[in-house]
Order: structure tokens, then C-alpha cells, then sequence
């Protein structure tokens, strides 16, 4: 829900942008720009979650090991 906040004020932000006479401002460059920016977070985060997922099983494994 944060990030979707984030995104929606970033969003009205350009579309204000636009309706105060900023012309000069391509959308397209700047939404393909967003765009490779969540690619980067959302890859990031997963190899993160993969990672950490993958230690906490690790840790599991082992302590099951042990107990028998």
C-alpha cells in the first residue's frame, strides 16, 4: 500500500506538472524512466526476499537436523 501511495503522488505530480503548462516535459521518457525503476525495486526485493528465504531455511534444516 506504501508503494502505491508513492506511485499515485508521483503519477498526480507529473499529470500536475503537465496541466501547469510544462510542456517541455516528455511523459514518455519519464514513464518508461518509472518503469525501469520498478523493474530495478521489485528485482532487487526479490532477489532480497530469495536470500533471506533461503538462510531461514537453511537455519530450519539445520535445527530439525540436530534434534533427532
Amino acid at each position: 500500500m506504501f508503494w502505491g501511495v508513492l506511485i499515485g503522488i508521483l503519477a498526480a505530480g507529473v499529470f500536475g506538472a503537465r496541466a501547469l503548462g510544462m510542456d517541455s516535459i516528455d511523459l514518455m521518457a519519464m514513464y518508461t524512466e518509472m518503469g525501469i525503476g520498478i523493474g530495478i525495486g521489485v528485482g532487487t526485493a526479490a532477489v532480497i526476499f530469495t536470500i533471506g528465504a533461503g538462510v531461514v531455511s537453511a537455519i530450519d534444516y539445520s535445527r530439525k537436523r540436530k534434534a533427532y
